[in-house]
Formats: structure tokens, C-alpha cells, sequence
């Protein structure tokens, strides 16, 4: 495929990637506690941060805004993978190019 027309490609990905509203990568995790003896709803973000998991409270109030932002989080990393992936066959078109062109 055209070098170019790979740019315009991974550009659409990094430029949709950047409309993305607000997005946080991890889970919504919604289970119960028992406090006073009586079970109550607990919700949290779970996500991985430099390896190590990290948890965050999200009040009944927030549920709604973390719901949306863990969605576009999901649409986000198959975004980075569509640049990821497109930067790779950039690159290794790059490369076969440099060949090809230095072996004239």
C-alpha cells in the first residue's frame, strides 16, 4: 500500500482518538459491602497503572459519567492499535522503499 495513503489512514485514527470526549482505560466494577450489617451497592474503577492495579471510588452520582468514559476508553485502545498498526506498515514500507531505491 501507498506510503501516503497510510498516513492519511493512521491521521484519521490519531485525529478520531483526540475527539474521543473524556475516556479512561479499566473496568467499572460494581459489587456489594457489608457495612452496619447491611449489604449497600460499591462501585469502582479498576484499572493498571505502571503494572500495579489501581482502584478509585465512583459515587452513585458519578456512575453514569465513568459508564461513558470507561466506553470511550474501549474505543480509544482500538484506536491506539490502529496507529500502532499503521505505524508498523509505515515504517516497514519505509524500509522495503530505502531498499529498493539504494539497490538502483
Amino acid at each position: 500500500m501507498d506510503i501516503e495513503v497510510l498516513r492519511r489512514r493512521r491521521g484519521k485514527a490519531i485525529a478520531a482518538l483526540a475527539a474521543l470526549p473524556g475516556w479512561v482505560g479499566g473496568s467499572l466494577v460494581q459489587t456489594r459491602r457489608v457495612q452496619a450489617g447491611t449489604a449497600r451497592p460499591f462501585r469502582y474503577l479498576s484499572r493498571s497503572v505502571a503494572g500495579r492495579n489501581r482502584v478509585t471510588y465512583v459515587a452513585a452520582g458519578e456512575l453514569a459519567a465513568f459508564r461513558t468514559a470507561v466506553k470511550a476508553g474501549r474505543r480509544a485502545a482500538v484506536l491506539l492499535e490502529r496507529v500502532s498498526e499503521r505505524t508498523v506498515a509505515i515504517l516497514k514500507a519505509e524500509a522495503r522503499q530505502q531498499r529498493q531505491g539504494g539497490a538502483r
